[in-house]
């Protein structure tokens, strides 16, 4: 029996014993509750390992929605001079990506180490189960002596008591302002201004922190079909007295090369509102680069903090996206797909404790998934064995030797009902790029090298063949590796996993 049929046959037992599984998953409820996970199971712990007041703190930042392109040192028009100087000090990841391009599900990748497929949460889906969770990067660290703290955007569903793994938690639901201390602040702003909060408070602790500020910009207002992005007042004329250049791949002959499938998704129905005409297009995109800037602001405040209270010179600073973001290629909107603007987001890492690493570049394929084990590694710690990415710290170091990975598995699993989003698995080498839209039975195959913008769908072609083969071969491998490595508790739940025909 082929990988394919295996997985088929697995999913179709999980539908015709949907009650058993039902039953099944409330024994094994009751059962975890009255149990506890073993310290083996999250993270083997030594005296050697805990953080002392010489660790270094560690500041994850993570927008929503920002290109890896839209960065001012590199891009002719968006000003980020925060972000820019981070850039500069730091180590810039030229080829970050998600595993997932959207935003639940990669969020909680960043969180646990593990992809979509493994950790099984998305909108709609239950909470993370109990080892998933417990073996979260904030809640490793606070047990090792660290304080943790999260700001900003949440969404997500992740079991147990939050107020446990966060010494300080301010989940944030998606608006325009917010009060603080009786003054009303963009929300942009709130979100730093919590941020500084924290830092403050920190100060009088001799304890280590780490801290996630989830900021929700650029994200879309998505009821707000008029304006969309929103950002601090400040910036409502910045942009104004430029014309921004056309997306790639915007003409009318690329979009009526798609399959019908993709003409009619959510990406089409949003691009409506959005690019659908040149004056729309400069509107919008000018609204979605001022809210870039509006974070970048932001996050120059929080580094001020931290200047101004003597810690900068001991804080790791993390910038990252959650997902990457069509502007009007292929006259879509979103980020749910697999090409290359869905999937690539910036990542800089500013240590400033290590010299070598600023100013640095680095080309290797790195992950969503690799930020829980860096986290780990950066507090002196060893990442749990279930984690599914790799430490950057010997990249950011330059360790000779490194066994690094030259290709990674994406996929896209929520099918949301009352729009279509169709669900993606694929493939991405340093060459290649493999996409299967298995319910729509349509594949892309991309040579990155000879055609970097992915303009030519090589699937049907006969000399390609044994390339397309072999892909879809390791598509199968990562299916069936990551469906065996979710916890028992997972994989008792309803039928939900994706396969292929």
């Amino acid at each position: 029996m082929t990988i394919k049929e295996q997985i088929k046959s697995q999913f179709m037992k999980r539908v015709q014993n949907t009650f058993k599984a039902t039953a099944v998953i409330l024994v094994c409820t009751l059962m975890l509750s009255a149990c506890q996970i073993k310290d083996e199971d999250i993270v083997e712990k030594s005296k050697s390992q805990q953080p002392t007041s010489a660790s270094p703190n560690i500041l994850f930042i993570l927008s929503d929605d920002h290109r890896w392109d839209l960065i001012g040192n590199t891009h002719p028009i968006i000003k980020t001079p925060n972000i820019d100087e981070l850039a500069n000090k730091g180590t810039v990841f030229n080829n970050a990506f998600v595993t997932t391009p959207i935003c639940a599900a990669s969020r909680v990748s960043i969180l646990t180490g593990l992809t979509e497929r493994t950790h099984d949460f998305t909108f709609g889906r239950p909470k993370t189960g109990k080892l998933e969770s417990a073996n979260m990067y904030p809640n490793i660290i606070k047990q090792a002596g660290y304080r943790t703290a999260f700001v900003g955007k949440y969404e997500i569903g992740i079991s147990g008591d939050n107020n446990e793994r966060f010494d300080f938690f301010r989940p944030l639901l998606q608006s325009k302002t917010e009060v603080y201390n009786g003054e009303e602040l963009p929300q942009t702003y709130y979100i730093a201004a919590l941020a500084k909060e924290f830092i403050e408070q920190s100060k009088q602790s001799t304890q280590p922190w780490a801290m996630a500020v989830n900021f929700w910009d650029p994200h879309a207002h998505d009821r707000d079909t008029v304006d969309q992005y929103h950002y601090p007042d400040e910036f409502e004329n910045m942009y104004e007295d430029v014309t921004i250049p056309p997306a790639k791949l915007s003409d009318d002959a690329s979009f009526e090369a798609l399959p019908d499938f993709l003409k009619t998704s959510i990406g089409r129905v949003r691009w409506e509102y959005r690019y659908s005409s040149p004056e729309m297009y400069q509107k919008m995109v000018k609204r979605y680069y001022r809210a870039i800037s509006g974070v970048d602001k932001a996050i120059g405040m929080i580094y001020d903090k931290l200047e101004q209270l003597g810690m900068a010179d001991n804080t790791i600073v993390i910038y990252m996206s959650d997902n990457g973001y069509n502007v009007n290629e292929r006259q879509l909107a979103g980020k749910w797909f697999g090409w290359e603007e869905d999937l690539r987001v910036p990542l800089i890492i500013y240590d400033p404790r290590v010299k070598s690493s600023h100013g640095k570049k680095i080309e290797k394929i790195v992950l969503n998934i690799d930020i829980p084990s860096t986290i780990v590694d950066l507090a002196g710690l060893t990442p749990p064995a279930s984690y599914q990415g790799n430490s950057l710290v010997p990249l950011i170091q330059n360790k000779k030797d490194i066994d690094w990975r030259d290709e990674f598995f994406f996929e896209h699993m929520y099918q949301p009902k009352r729009v279509s989003i169709p669900p993606t698995v694929g493939l991405r080498t340093e060459r290649w790029k493999y996409v299967d839209f298995y319910k729509n039975d349509y594949q892309q195959l991309y040579d990155l090298i000879d055609d970097p913008e992915e303009t030519v769908n090589l699937i049907e072609s006969e000399a390609h063949k044994s390339v397309r083969i072999k892909l879809d071969k390791r598509v199968d491998h990562y299916i069936e590796k990551y469906e065996q490595q979710r916890s028992e508790e997972v994989k008792n739940r309803d039928a939900f996993i994706n396969v292929r025909p």
